[in-house]
């Protein structure tokens, strides 16, 4: 009975029919023995038949995946979007970093004293400035009332006037010898050091007033030279070239503006250099290749900036649309300072360039070595 009912399933479905109930179950009993034996023993087996269904092929011969260097590798996901978030945050990066060397330099060369005085110590060796200089003290001892009340201004026209003027001018040349010899000293440089400390104590104080020249420390040393060259007891306490204004508009100030405005940003040079660090961290995590590549990029984009920053740095007059005074002693001193610190912005930024050229390279190379060592990685499981 079993027999003719097995004979008519097979009339019905065939022998080799997959449709065929028995076949069926003799697949699944098949497929239970092929997962219970171990993954080595599955290696050997043959390739299951074209003919079988695809399902059934999955199942037996279960498909491999192809060696590492032969696949594709996926895209990180918005790698698009990614790439653009960090190009903006590299750009800011970018920004920042150049507004926080900007402001350290405002505050190791301008706001430091101590290095303020090492940036414009070459000003005491400048021989138009000396000359000047020495120029306008020996004037202003002659005005003082000591001088001027018996030798008069030197064009005297009374009846003694000749002998006035002939004395005057004995005792100029006796002054300006003086006050040359002075600035030539090698006391002078120890001198014009209180000059500046001086006068940048008065500027960079944050107040809103005028800015000026300091010269109390000078005027006190040529009047004890004086005094010793002539014998004359100069009094130089009271003498209006002791200080030089330096702002010579009535309302406005325009060098106490630009001072208070470089004090503000040098304290900021701290924070710029942080936020400046955070955005370029954050561009390098996001970054969906080759991280050390964006370094590398940023870098060089940075050394470009600083360079290009110093080069129109140091060609620029920071006495440029200022309201100076219309000659002497202080717009001398005005202009040689302006050449002194823009010399030293543009040094500045042409050393950070190229310190930035140098990190740009050696992250070059750390993404050549990363790129090789990714393919190795890759290479690995293939070749092994």
């Amino acid at each position: 009975m079993g027999t003719m009912a097995g004979s008519k399933r097979y009339e019905e479905y065939g022998k080799g029919s997959w449709t065929n109930p028995e076949v069926q179950a003799e697949n699944w009993r098949a497929q239970a023995e092929l997962q219970a034996q171990p993954l080595a023993d599955q290696a050997f087996l043959p390739p299951a038949s074209s003919a079988q269904p695809q399902r059934y092929q999955a199942q037996l011969a279960p498909d491999r995946p192809s060696p590492s260097f032969l696949r594709r590798r996926s895209k990180p996901r918005l790698s698009l979007f990614r790439r653009l978030i960090c190009s903006l945050l590299a750009l800011l990066a970018l920004l920042l970093g150049l507004g926080s060397a900007g402001a350290y330099w405002a505050q190791t060369n301008l706001v430091d004293t101590e290095r303020f005085s090492q940036v414009t110590a070459d000003l005491a060796y400048d021989p138009d400035f000396q000359a000047s200089l020495a120029t306008a003290v020996t004037g202003e001892l002659m005005a003082s009332p000591v001088v001027s009340s018996y030798l008069g201004d030197g064009n005297s026209s009374a009846w003694y006037g000749g002998v006035q003027n002939w004395l005057y001018d004995q005792t100029y040349s006796l002054v300006d010898g003086a006050t040359q010899s002075l600035v030539a000293s090698e006391a002078y440089p120890q001198v014009w050091a209180q000059v500046i400390a001086d006068t940048h104590a008065y500027n960079f104080s944050g107040q809103s007033r005028p800015a000026q020249l300091d010269l109390s420390a000078l005027y006190d040393q040529a009047g004890q030279s004086v005094g010793a060259a002539t014998g004359l007891s100069l009094d130089t306490s009271s003498l209006p070239g002791r200080t030089i204004t330096l702002d010579s508009a009535q309302n406005f100030w325009p060098i106490n503006s630009a001072i208070n405005s470089l004090i503000w940003l040098a304290s900021l040079w701290q924070l710029l250099l942080l936020l400046s660090a955070g955005c370029l961290l954050l561009g390098f995590l996001l970054w969906p290749r080759n991280r050390f590549a964006y370094l590398a990029f940023v870098a060089f984009i940075g050394s470009g900036l600083l360079w290009l920053l110093g080069l129109i740095g140091g060609g620029l007059s920071l006495t440029a649309g200022l309201n100076l005074p219309t000659g002497g002693t202080a717009l001398l001193f005005v202009q040689k300072l302006s050449e002194i610190l823009t010399a030293s912005f543009a040094s500045f930024h042409y050393d950070w360039a190229f310190n930035l050229l140098i990190a740009g390279a050696v992250l070059t190379l750390m993404a050549f070595l990363s790129a090789i060592l990714g393919l190795s990685t890759r290479l690995a499981p293939a070749q092994s």
